[in-house]
């Protein structure tokens, strides 16, 4: 019959490269380990020759091959491996870029045999993808590249190195983010410069009226609200493909979009408080007879109460803010005063039950000159 296993048994563990008894209490041999850390030192040695051309994919592909069986190398050695080295290459490239430097990692990603979605989960591929085609849009802008050609080469790109499209739109935004500081160096645009950037907005379909956080106070958001205040000044409303889940009124448009706001309402608590009047009788030692009584009066305090953070639209004809928690839309028509802040406004509403808001989290002089100017549509 079968033996039961010993408590001796119960401690003893495989090791977990070769995959024999490691005795007591180990994970591992000795010299398992260190083959191990020498095989993922030897691995770091064939990749960072690989990009710096002084060996091959083949190499690559064959030491690999070798390590696994030799040196238990594991396809996370290989993906960490290869997230140091292309991060290290990425850093290296200056423009303009070569197309050898795409055809380098794309070898090199075969060659190392695990998904894309593996040597990638840290994002260290988006990281060369985006800079490749950051490079290719600042030579639109330098003028040694048209557009479409330029977008031609992204396209390419991304059909080797597929990314989402939120890091599409970042590699696109930041180049233009960095065309308007350069323009905008003297405090205007001229009209040429004017052009190349709306070209490149509509070819593109930037959503520069609905930015990422990151961009909202950039030089982008500057010139789409410049844009926007021209046409209002001249009686025309901008128009606007925003998509945005809220239902808009006939004749109703977006004109800016602010993501993170978060908006404050006032609330006010009553509470109760008594006082005392009138005057007591002593009737015997230890017993008072009070006559008169206590009157209660409420008070009453207000304060701001958070109501979460979300979306701030702004259109022609209301502010709509939207939360998962909390929704609010104020026409312009029932706005009796507003306080603009640094940081956000605080809006006054006409009705006698109408609480005060305030929104925070954007610069408030674009929205203080929307609605000065929106009259006039």
């Amino acid at each position: 019959p079968e033996m039961s296993r010993g408590l001796g048994d119960v401690y003893k563990r495989q090791c977990k490269y070769c995959g024999n008894d490691a005795g007591w209490f180990s994970h591992s041999h000795k010299e398992c380990k260190e083959k191990h850390e020498q095989g993922v030192n030897d691995f770091c040695t064939i990749v960072s020759s690989y990009f710096t051309l002084r060996t091959t994919a083949g190499n690559v592909q064959q030491s690999r091959l070798r390590l696994k069986k030799d040196a238990y190398l594991s396809d996370d050695d290989i993906c960490n491996v290869a997230d140091a080295e292309i991060r290290r290459y990425t850093a290296s490239l200056h423009r303009p870029y070569s197309p050898s430097s795409v055809k380098l990692l794309d070898e090199f990603l075969i060659a190392i045999g695990v998904s894309y979605s593996q040597v990638n989960k840290n994002g260290a591929v988006d990281e060369f993808t985006k800079k490749i085609m950051r490079g290719f849009m600042v030579e639109y802008f330098t003028d040694k590249l048209t557009l479409p050609v330029a977008h031609q080469r992204c396209e390419k790109m991304l059909s080797k190195f597929p990314m989402v499209q939120s890091n599409i739109e970042d590699a696109y935004l930041y180049v233009l983010n960095k065309a308007a500081i350069n323009f905008m160096k003297n405090g205007s645009l001229s009209n040429a410069e004017q052009q190349k950037i709306d070209d490149y907005i509509n070819y593109l379909h930037l959503p520069v009226n609905n930015l990422p956080i990151q961009y909202q106070n950039s030089e982008i958001s500057k010139l789409g609200q410049m844009s926007i205040l021209s046409k209002l000044q001249n009686g025309i409303l901008p128009s606007s493909n925003t998509p945005a889940p809220i239902m808009l009124g006939r004749g109703e448009t977006i004109i800016w979009t602010y993501n993170g706001v978060t908006m404050y309402q006032e609330k006010t608590v009553k509470e109760y408080g008594g006082r005392r009047s009138g005057w007591s009788i002593r009737v015997m030692k230890g017993l008072t007879y009070h006559i008169g009584g206590t009157k209660i009066r409420p008070i009453e305090h207000s304060y701001m109460d958070n109501k979460g953070t979300g979306t701030l639209y702004i259109t022609n004809k209301h502010i709509i803010f939207q939360s998962p928690t909390s929704a609010q839309k104020v026409p312009y028509s029932k706005m009796i005063g507003v306080t603009p802040y640094s940081d956000g406004i605080e809006i006054h509403r006409d009705g006698a039950n109408a609480k005060r808001l305030t929104f925070q989290g954007f610069d408030s002089w674009f929205l203080m000159n929307v609605i000065s100017q929106i009259a006039n549509i």
